[in-house]
């Protein structure tokens, strides 16, 4: 690309972010479905009633937002966003992927907070797929209008609105960018593309989407053995670019592999396999076919694409990159609706290989915009130049216009005060300075939501979660699953006696305003020892007279709690004899104890509570949570840094024309 016209698509790219941020109504509010909370309590009777716009666009709500609102008070405090404390009795934040926080795309809401940075990181992985996607075309032959055409059908397709506030889109968002880098090494080594693909591969590996990352690399590597024919020679620079941009990624990679060994992921616990039914096939023409999964079958690319896709099928016989670009058209469609091969995949894999459709788009990309470049230039040919400048533009107009008016309505806008609604119940939650762990029943307050509010729930879910933890969490209660929720527990599915929930520093149970019952008759009826301190239209506060402090010794003595973070304790405890210190919170790969500046061993297995053995005597004791895995991680990026660095020095510039 000449420097005119790097100017002219940076103006481009401008004007394509201020239409978008108009279409999509990221002027109106945040492009975030808080209405959920309308339906869930404690916010219920605060929250406007309305119909929910995006019911399968809750995730954002309870799980991401918070985690980032979460990190950001971390990186605000100076300390690393490691360990988040309120959820599932405390698990991983950075180790558990989806929350993304090394990714560039999502730093603007970690920057800015939320409220300013949310829209701005949706926008900027908008813009990152076009303009990815735009260069990549440019490289592979095809004219502006062209490029412009297809970078449009892969940022605004179906799939990538759909996802667009999911981990998916930070991770697709620049993978036309690695194809780009990949195909130009096997062209020729220059230190520019050899940077480019490491670059490129770090924000894909950083987007914190494990299932898309796979997919893409396989995407890659069909690139990389098509453009190298297969021979090692010609396809090592791309291999080594990769490699090290996989490295400067290890600090986040490595702690998600630790947290995945002991993840309920890797055992396949709870998982649904599926497939889309081929009646989804009409989400191509129709995107808001009733009755189909809003998200999951979304499959939109532009229909003026997916024409141009199929006439250049018949008439690009001759054009490189088509054939290849039919068959992972056809891959995808082979792996997604429903037939033996993704039957097979679904039941097989751990992997949901519906989420290939994000790719789609980018075969559809290629192959129409060869065909709009092969229909301009007959139409030059015949002497309508003019008109074929007119067809240009006028098909990257229709594909922007079709989908953005398909993209109208996937999600809901919510004010930016509607993510600091507060209850009367939560603030007095939030009145109690001491450690201790809540327990919703129900459906109240679903789980995760709680990192948000700073309470620690011994409820949670995220992608992975440790399946340590969940024996723990049964012994309080029957762990089940509604319509609307996972990870429930009923009033009266509660262990008799409540033992975990007094060890597990569980203080407070809350309950639904509806329920007829009461802390007397739940005593009565379960063993347990509560009362209600607070009732309100937002729900009931149960307090649990038995429940354990979350830091105490084995015997006589005093303990109290100096300073407690995400991920560190500070205690001081005085014992005559000598006593077990037990912090009620689940042991993890990482954690340490320090006692009076020195190492002290751990006596806990992963789920178990921490303890310290303490001899007689006024003590102080740290426990702190340091991975390995964060530490090695570090290593290799650094490593992985300063190969680039030397790398940057053999391969030789590119020529200038």
């Amino acid at each position: 690309m000449t420097r005119r016209e790097i100017r002219f698509a940076l103006a481009g790219l401008a004007l394509a972010g201020a239409i978008v941020w108009l279409a999509l109504g990221m002027s109106r509010g945040l492009l975030l479905s808080e209405d959920v909370k309308s339906k869930v309590w404690p916010w219920a009777p605060y929250f406007p009633h309305a119909e929910i716009a995006a019911p399968a666009l809750s995730d954002p709500v309870w799980q991401f937002v918070p985690w980032i609102q979460l990190a950001r008070r971390e990186l605000m405090a100076g300390r690393l966003p490691l360990w988040n404390p309120h959820q599932s009795g405390g698990v991983p934040l950075l180790g558990n992927a989806q929350s993304a926080l090394g990714s560039p795309l999502l730093w603007p809401a970690l920057l800015f907070g939320v409220e300013a940075g949310w829209n701005l990181s949706l926008l900027l992985r908008v813009l990152v797929a076009l303009a990815s996607a735009y260069v990549w075309l440019r490289d592979a032959g095809r004219s502006p209008a062209a490029a412009v055409a297809g970078g449009t059908a892969f940022a605004l397709s179906g799939p990538f609105i759909a996802w667009l506030a999911h981990p998916q889109t930070l991770t697709a968002a620049a993978v036309p960018l690695v194809l780009l880098f990949v195909r130009r090494l096997c062209r020729r080594s220059t230190r520019g593309d050899f940077l480019g693909l490491a670059v490129a591969v770090y924000v894909v590996a950083s987007g914190g989407h494990p299932e898309t990352l796979l997919m893409a690399a396989l995407l890659a590597a069909a690139v990389l053995l098509a453009a190298s024919r297969a021979r090692p020679r010609i396809a090592a620079p791309a291999i080594g670019a990769a490699l090290l941009g996989t490295g400067l990624a290890a600090p986040l990679l490595f702690p998600f592999v630790e947290y995945f060994r002991l993840s309920a992921a890797r055992t396949g616990a709870g998982r649904r396999p599926f497939v889309l039914p081929a009646a989804d096939l009409v989400r191509f023409l129709v995107p808001h076919r009733a009755g189909s999964n809003l998200i999951e079958a979304a499959a939109t690319v532009s229909v003026v694409m997916l024409v141009l896709a199929a006439v250049g099928l018949a008439r690009l016989k001759r054009e490189p990159g088509a054939a290849f670009w039919a068959a992972v058209a056809a891959a995808i469609l082979l792996a997604v609706y429903d037939n033996p091969v993704a039957r097979g995949l679904a039941l097989s894999t751990p992997v949901h290989w519906t989420r290939a459709l994000l790719f789609l788009p980018l075969a559809a990309a290629y192959l129409g915009a060869a065909a709009l470049d092969a229909l301009c230039a007959a139409l030059a040919r015949r002497g309508a130049a003019g008109l074929a400048r007119i067809a240009g533009l006028a098909v990257v107009a229709l594909v922007a216009a079709e989908l953005l008016r398909a993209a109208r309505g996937v999600h809901e806008h919510s004010a930016p005060r509607d993510l600091v609604l507060t209850t009367p119940l939560l603030e007095k939650l939030a009145a109690d300075r001491e450690p201790f762990r809540v327990l919703p029943l129900h459906t109240f307050l679903p789980p995760d939501s709680a990192s948000a509010v700073g309470l620690d729930d011994v409820r949670g879910y995220d992608a992975l979660s440790p399946a340590p933890w969940r024996p723990q969490l049964e012994a309080m209660g029957r762990v089940e699953r509604a319509p609307t929720q996972d990870q429930i527990i009923e009033p009266w599915r509660l262990t008799p006696g409540g033992r975990a929930l007094d060890f597990w520093n569980v203080k407070y149970l809350l309950l639904h305003p509806q329920f007829a019952f009461g802390a007397a008759e739940m005593s009565s009826r379960l063993g347990l020892d509560l009362e209600e301190v607070y009732s309100g239209p937002d729900g009931r506060i149960l307090r649990n007279r038995r429940a354990m402090s979350r830091a105490r010794l084995s015997d006589t003595g005093d303990v109290g709690v100096v300073r407690r973070t995400p991920g560190a304790w500070t205690i001081h405890a005085s014992t005559e004899k000598g006593a077990t210190l037990t912090v009620a919170d689940p042991m993890f790969p990482g954690w340490h104890a320090r006692v009076d500046g020195r190492e002290a061993p751990l006596r806990a297995a992963p789920g178990e509570a921490m303890a310290v053995v303490l001899p007689g005597g006024a003590h102080d004791v740290e426990l702190v949570y340091q991975p390995g895995s964060f530490g090695w991680g570090l290593a290799v990026a650094a490593l992985s840094a300063l190969l680039l660095a030397a790398a940057w020095r053999r391969f030789p510039e590119p020529r200038r024309s």
